[in-house]
Parts: structure tokens; sequence; C-alpha cells
């Protein structure tokens, strides 16, 4: 394969793309608009470059509820084929956390011993950059190139935050973009050696309990409801009611088990000497496929029952005459269900062939807990995988990945795509 200044091209558009803050507005980012923009810039370089004929480029874009614009780009290659692979990538990022833990500036590119770091290097510019690629590799060979499916490459916003304004939404137009007999690729997993072909996620759920009390004096515990105290233990209870009836393993995840986890905890008070009336607590669970969630929100409800009516186990000094106007609550913030691909799927064995010819390595199916995309075009019945190459160290400081990996991401895609004689 003829692959002319593709390492320029490489460095080029991987630098560009994290010089472009792209933080997903749920973290208080400006989102995606100036990336898509550049990824749109991109492909119509290329077009036009290439004069490439029998391609459509739609736009699938929607306001947020504060009012920020979130882009979809959909651009599909028609090379005549009954059939399409799909390539999906996300536009958006997380925040870079803790400044003081990079040691360089996250968004501005360094390239070091054969690495490129910044925010969103390795989640998701490696979907963004090995999809430029792969045009530059089929119009550079064009002449050669003979394709088995058509080529749609696809950019979403809103996958750090439960992609309601990414994948969900372009999913209204599923008809007009997807067939069922399509192959899909998912390019936001990823390992060192890219032999791991990930086919199931864990369901997600997860919730916000508020928990209210009555605030008082921390003098004076027995004139309110401590919703501190209520808070810890209705945690460490649910927590191990969860995980001891839950407890079946799945090798083809890692951990190979469902999660109950608590993360985040609020309160309404700011000085040490109140006792709050309030409480917000959040849990994170991963749960296997073989579990039905709703059977999960049904223990969760009928333990908040008991829990309520054994208060004085937990309280030592509280106000009993307000012990009725305790209240526990929750909010769904997000709750995805997933299934698996079939280990059999066309998707699976064009992938696995083309890792053993490029990569020289034997594939090798796995799960994850994390969430991507992938799970909902599951819960639509496509086959996906999510699959890539990289250093794991997505969301953490110092993100990198391997220029090298970028190019031979593209390389897997381009052998798949083909017709091989």
């Amino acid at each position: 394969m003829k692959n002319t200044n593709l390492m320029d091209e490489t460095i080029k558009i991987a630098s560009d793309l994290i010089r472009v803050n792209s933080v997903n507005p749920a973290f208080g980012g400006v989102g995606e608009k100036e990336k898509a923009d550049y990824v749109l810039n991109k492909l119509n370089e290329y077009i036009k470059e290439y004069n490439v004929k029998n391609y459509s480029v739609k736009h699938y874009t929607i306001k947020d509820d504060k009012g920020i614009i979130r882009p979809n780009i959909v651009a599909k290659f028609d090379f005549g084929k009954d059939r399409t692979l799909h390539i999906i990538s996300h536009l958006d990022t997380v925040p870079e956390g803790d400044i003081n833990l990079w040691d360089t500036n996250p968004y501005e590119p360094v390239i070091k011993n054969g690495n490129i770091y910044g925010r969103g290097s390795e989640d998701n510019h490696k979907g963004i950059v090995s999809s430029l690629l792969l045009l530059k590799m089929i119009f550079d060979n064009k002449d050669k190139f003979c394709p088995k499916y058509n080529l749609s490459l696809i950019f979403v916003s809103d996958e750090e935050s439960g992609s309601n304004y990414g994948i969900q939404h372009i999913l209204k137009y599923e008809k007009e973009i997807f067939n069922k007999n399509d192959l899909i690729i998912v390019p936001d997993f990823g390992t060192p050696d890219g032999n791991y072909i990930e086919i199931a996620e864990k369901n997600i759920l997860w919730i916000k309990f508020k928990i209210k009390g009555k605030q008082c004096h921390g003098s004076a515990p027995n004139h309110g409801i401590n919703a501190d105290i209520l808070a810890f233990n209705f945690a460490n209870n649910l927590y191990n009611i969860l995980y001891n009836k839950y407890t079946k393993r799945d090798n083809l995840f890692s951990p190979p088990y469902s999660t109950f986890e608590p993360t985040m905890i609020f309160n309404n008070v700011e000085n040490v000497n109140t006792i709050p009336g309030y409480v917000e607590l959040c849990f994170d669970c991963r749960i296997l496929p073989d579990y039905n969630v709703e059977e999960i929100l049904k223990d969760i409800n009928e333990f908040i029952i008991l829990f309520k009516d054994n208060i004085n186990k937990y309280l030592k000094y509280y106000d009993r005459g307000e012990e009725k106007h305790i209240t526990i609550e929750y909010e769904i913030l997000q709750k995805e269900l997933s299934q698996k691909t079939p280990e059999n799927s066309e998707i699976i064995v064009e992938l696995g062939n083309a890792i053993k010819k490029v990569l020289n390595k034997e594939p090798i199916l796995c799960g994850m807990g994390g969430g991507t995309v992938g799970a909902f075009l599951r819960a639509k019945n496509y086959d996906t995988v999510v699959w890539g190459i990289g250093e794991e160290t997505a969301h953490q400081p110092n993100e990198h990945i391997k220029l090298n990996d970028l190019i031979n991401m593209a390389k897997i895609y381009y052998e798949i795509l083909k017709e091989n004689k």
C-alpha cells in the first residue's frame, strides 16, 4: 500500500484535534462544534483533493437544554455495494482534571518517543484520526482499491455524558442511516496489542438518592434527624444487599462480576456545627447483561421501605416526632441496557481476520464495564464491535497514544473494507 506522507498527515490531524477544546457541556465545557467544523473541513478537503464522487455528508445537529449546539455528522461514500461498514467516533472529551498532574499543556500536542500527548489523543481522537486516514488510504490507492462494502464515517457528540445529543439523537433517523445487515465498528476501546475485541458491555445504572431528615444544631442531635447518618447506613446496607444477591461471574468481562459502588455524596451544610437535614448520594452500578435492571430497581424500592421502617436502628438521638417526615427518593441519572454481539457475527469475523493480517495477533473477545455508543446500537439489534489500539490512558493526566497505532487502526479498517481477490 502506498502511504505517501501518511505519518505527516497523522501528526497534523492528531495535533490539530488536541488544540481544539471540546469538553462536554455536562462537565462545564464548550461542546463539540469547533471540532466538528474541523472534521467537516477535513472531509471536504479530501473530497475536493481526490475529486470524490457518489458521497453525501449529512448533519444531524441539535441544541441541548443549555442552548448549546451539539453536532453530529454522517459522511457516506457509496461504492455501489449493498452493505455498509460504519465507523463511529465521538467528538466530545472529558475535562483535563488537575492540571498539576499533567507534564505538558493538555491542549498543546507534544510528540515524544513516537507518542502524541494531549487531552482526547486516545479518547476519542484515535477514532477520528484513523477514520480520516482511512479515506486518504482509499483515495491514494483508488486505482487498485476494490471495496467490499460502502463506507460510512459517523462523528457524534455527547458520548461522555449519556449520548442524548449524540447517538441517541441520530438513531431517531435510523432508517436513513443504518440497515440491519450493515457492519459497525466503534473505535472507543483499545489495548496496546490491539487484539481485544469488545462484544458486550455491562448494563449501566446511575442513581442519585435524595435523603431528607431534619437540620439542627450540632450540639443538639435530638432536635433533628441527621441525614448524614441515614446516608452512610443506607449506602452501606444497599451496597451489601446488591453485592450479596447479584453474584454471577462472566469471565468475558473485567472485572467479571456486577459492581454497585457509592460514588458522590453531597449535603447542604457548610459548617462543622450544623447537622445536615438533606443529603444526595450517588451509586454507579455496572451490571452483567444476564441480570434484569428492573429487578434491581425493584430490590432498591423494597429496601427503601425496609430502611425507613427501621430508622431507630441507625440513629441514636433524634427528633422522633419528625420521623414520619423522613423521605428517601431517587432519580435515575443514566440507564443503559446492553446485550452481546453474537460471536459468529460477520463483523467479528472480519475484524478478527484483519487483526491477524495487519498486526499478526490472535483476536480475543471480551466485554467491559465502561459504556460506549455500541450499547445503544446493540439495543437496536445491530451487530456492533468496539475496538481500537491504545495505551489505556483515556480520562487520565498525560493522555497519549502511539502515532503508529493510529495508522494501524486505519490499515485494519482498510483490510476489512477491501475485496480480497
